[in-house]
C-alpha cells in the first residue's frame, strides 16, 4: 500500500484519529479553502474535510511530510500543522460516506482522484497563492531565496559583493535566520 492511499473509516460516525501517525493534517480557514478549492480542483483533485461549526478546512498529507515542506513556515499565520510533536493533535474524520453537511463532511471535487492524501509541496504552493488571493499580497512575507523558509525581520544577508569602493553597496535579501548566519560567517564574507 502506497503512503497516498489511505482511506477514511466507513462506519457512519466521525472518528477522532490522531494526526502524526498514519497522517498529518493541514488545516487552515474557509476564506482561505475556497480559493484553495479552486485551483486545486483543477489539478490535485484531492479531498478535504470540512468543518461547517468551526469554518475551517483539513488536509490530510502523508505522515511526517509536514515537517520536510519549508513554505509551511511562511504559512503560519493562516495554517494549522498538525502532526508529531509535544502534545497529540486529533482531528474529527468523517465516514467515507459522509460527502455532504450538516457537520463534519469530505468535499470531494467533482473529478475527484480518488485520494483523501494531498502531496504537501503542491498543497503548499496552493494554499500560498489562496492565502494571498484571500488577503492581499500583504499576508505572506517573500520568502527566503536561499531555503524559501521565513525570512528574518532583522538581519538582511548581502545579495552581492562590489567590485571596488566606487562602486555602489549591493542591494541586500531578507534571510531565513539559518542562511542569515551562514552567508555572514567569515568563510562566507567577501572582502571589498
Amino acid at each position: 500500500m502506497s503512503e497516498m492511499d489511505w482511506v477514511p473509516p466507513s462506519c457512519e460516525a466521525v472518528a477522532l484519529l490522531p494526526a502524526g501517525r498514519r497522517w498529518d493534517a493541514v488545516r487552515t480557514s474557509m476564506v482561505v479553502a475556497r480559493r484553495a478549492f479552486e485551483m486545486l480542483d483543477v489539478s490535485e483533485r484531492c479531498a478535504a474535510i470540512v468543518d461547517p461549526l468551526t469554518a475551517a478546512a483539513y488536509w490530510l498529507v502523508p505522515a511526517g511530510q509536514v515537517s520536510v515542506v519549508p513554505q509551511w513556515e511562511r504559512l503560519g499565520r493562516h495554517v494549522a500543522l498538525l502532526g508529531p510533536g509535544p502534545g497529540t493533535h486529533y482531528v474529527g474524520v468523517p465516514s467515507a460516506l459522509r460527502h455532504a453537511g450538516p457537520g463534519l463532511h469530505w468535499r470531494l471535487p467533482r473529478d475527484w482522484s480518488g485520494r483523501y492524501l494531498a502531496q504537501p509541496h503542491y498543497l503548499g504552493a496552493i494554499l500560498a497563492s489562496a492565502i494571498r488571493f484571500a488577503h492581499g499580497t500583504a499576508a505572506l512575507s517573500s520568502p527566503c531565496p536561499v531555503c524559501v523558509g521565513e525570512p528574518s525581520r532583522t538581519g538582511e544577508a548581502p545579495a552581492g559583493g562590489r567590485s571596488g569602493p566606487a562602486e555602489p553597496v549591493p542591494c541586500c535579501l531578507e534571510a531565513n535566520p539559518a542562511c542569515d548566519h551562514a552567508t555572514r560567517s567569515p568563510a562566507n564574507r567577501r572582502r571589498t
